[in-house]
């Protein structure tokens, strides 16, 4: 059994990711400063804006949803375009890399379906929570590939989410490592709360609804066979509106993943 708690050799955030920490409370001109000196993340950030039906334009989308809502998406993005090569030999680069975007856009639609008003603020923060909720995945493969590769052999081998077999190969769940991974690079919040998943947290409104959002969007998503496995839920879909939505949803998924490994194709092979 290998214990997954050393951090001494964490690879450190990506150059844009760390600076947009740092001048993550300041105004949106340092955001928009730091997003447009990197081409490939505000490409990202104005593929997955435009996909949301944002004007694809950083200095619209941060007086339209916020600089804070905006660099999260573009923390989010940037963490993925440095892991987006991420081999295993055993999950598909689709389902690692593609996976956390596909999520990532269905989540906002999720939330559509239940509120008339959505804030255009409310839907990027949970796109960010979205694509970040399944990268740990990612993340973690990245960080410990041989550790991942094992668990998810034994998942494949003995037909059990891959989150039970992780926890089996390092000792602690794929969570905890999320948590500790956030912790190490200190992000925010709702980022944290992204990678280590909401249990035990006290959530706001709305983190309430973005989190009910992600579960129907990684259910859908891993129905379609483009995510790797849901996020741990925390609400019970148990009503029929629900699951015609998550049925609905999964035929949408597919779709999702074919646009945008179109737009994404060049971002992924750069």
């Amino acid at each position: 059994m290998s214990l997954v708690v050393d951090m001494g050799t964490l690879s450190p955030l990506p150059p844009t990711a760390a600076t947009l920490l740092r001048v993550n409370n300041g105004d949106g001109r340092s955001a928009l400063t730091v997003i447009a000196s990197d081409m490939m993340v505000s490409k990202a950030v104005c593929e997955i804006s435009d996909f949301l039906g944002f004007e694809p334009n950083i200095p619209h989308l941060i007086q339209t949803c916020g600089s804070q809502a905006v660099s999260q998406l573009a923390i989010v993005l940037d963490l993925w375009i440095s892991g987006s090569k991420t081999q295993s030999k055993v999950i598909s680069s689709t389902q690692l890399s593609l996976g956390s975007l596909v999520v990532g856009c269905l989540a906002p639609m999720a939330i559509e379906q239940s509120i008339y008003d959505i804030r255009p603020e409310l839907q990027m923060r949970c796109a960010a929570l979205g694509i970040c909720s399944t990268m740990v995945y990612s993340l973690i493969a990245r960080q410990w590939p041989e550790d991942f590769d094992r668990a998810a052999t034994i998942a494949q081998f003995r037909k059990v989410p891959i989150a039970d077999a992780y926890r089996h190969v390092c000792g602690e769940s794929i969570r905890a490592t999320g948590a500790k991974l956030s912790d190490a690079w200190k992000l925010p919040r709702e980022l944290r709360l992204a990678l280590a998943g909401p249990a035990g947290s006290l959530l706001s409104i709305d983190e309430r609804t973005i989190v009910t959002s992600i579960d129907i969007a990684t259910q859908a998503a891993q129905s379609a066979g483009v995510s790797v496995e849901p996020w741990p839920h925390t609400v019970n879909v148990t009503s029929i509106e629900q699951m015609a939505l998550i049925q609905a949803m999964g035929m949408r998924a597919k779709r999702v993943a074919a646009s945008l490994e179109k737009k994404l194709e060049r971002l992924r092979s750069a």
